[in-house]
């Protein structure tokens, strides 16, 4: 990630679930999309990650989910796969959510990952403006179908 500033925050209140296991790439975006005006929880790990999405569906949804593909207990294909699987069983939906982050060269996980419902993704290393655009962009396509119902 490059050191670049946020710009054009969202409005405050907007929620992010980082599943990382580089804690130092957890803490930086934390810190960052905190002030940027965001609600920000994270999860090092797959079990972690898979037992925060359980518990967001009685917290409320999270607004976006950053969810590294490379997890050294799950791959974050097989997360993206429970996600959704938890989604259906409860009636709640992530919808245009969900951004994979990737290291280059891993084609085959990324198909994978877009077929299991992913909806963007980005590789590293990636400036932080470049994620907080896609996260913004996401945030924007959910409000405008939600206005549309």
């Amino acid at each position: 990630m490059t050191a670049d500033h946020p710009q054009n925050a969202p409005q405050t209140g907007k929620s992010v679930l980082i599943v990382d296991d580089e804690q130092d790439i957890c803490d930086s975006l934390e810190s960052r999309l905190k002030a940027a005006g965001f609600r920000v929880q994270t999860a090092s790990s797959g079990q972690e990650a898979v037992a925060t999405f359980i518990k967001c569906f009685y917290d409320g949804p999270f607004d976006v989910i950053l969810l590294d593909i490379n997890l050294p207990d799950m791959d974050g294909v097989d997360i993206l796969k429970l996600l959704r699987q938890e989604e259906e069983l409860r009636g709640v939906n992530y919808g245009d959510g969900v951004i994979i982050i990737m290291q280059t060269g891993i084609k085959e996980s990324w198909m994978d990952a877009f077929t299991k419902g992913c909806d963007d993704y980005i590789i590293k290393p990636y400036s932080f403006q470049e994620l907080l655009n896609k996260i913004n962009e996401k945030i924007r396509i959910k409000k405008e179908r939600s206005e549309l119902k």
